[in-house]
């Protein structure tokens, strides 16, 4: 899918104003290494610290717009987890996580404490991805 300023525009519209607007700066030492201009967002500074938070936005917004679910699932090691469960908890859908038993258990309370339903798997990532799967299939969650 191409770039296209009309889905930039919409996607602005829809996302949430504490994801818009993240601090910017120039790194000058880096600038200095690679001989052009280098500005960094500082990602954070907004309730999952992260800059997920955008892209669930949008993805959220678009099923909420259409009304044929509020049950989304993701696999995720934190940082999707804790976005999809922020912006759900926010446009009442039930999300659900599935993470790798090794996740970092901060993240995984995180994302319990914003609330999302978390399964914990044996395994890494791909074992992860494969039950959000199953979830997705059986249940008829969305899929992120």
């Amino acid at each position: 899918m191409r770039l296209d300023i009309d889905r930039i525009e919409a996607a602005a519209a829809t996302i949430n104003q504490i994801f818009l607007n993240t601090p910017q700066y120039v790194c000058e030492s880096l600038s200095r290494a690679l001989g052009c201009r280098i500005v960094l967002k500082v990602e954070t500074l907004n309730p999952v610290r992260c800059f997920k938070g955008r892209g669930t936005e949008v993805v959220l917004a678009r099923l909420q717009s259409r009304g044929d679910t509020t049950s989304v699932v993701c696999a995720s090691a934190g940082n999707l987890g804790q976005a999809l469960a922020y912006g759900g908890r926010l446009r009442n859908f039930d999300v659900t996580v599935t993470a790798s038993a090794a996740a970092n258990a901060l993240k995984v309370e995180k994302m319990r404490a914003l609330g999302a339903k978390v399964v914990l798997v044996d395994g890494e990532i791909e074992a992860a991805l494969q039950a959000a799967l199953e979830h997705a299939e059986r249940t008829g969650a969305f899929l992120v």
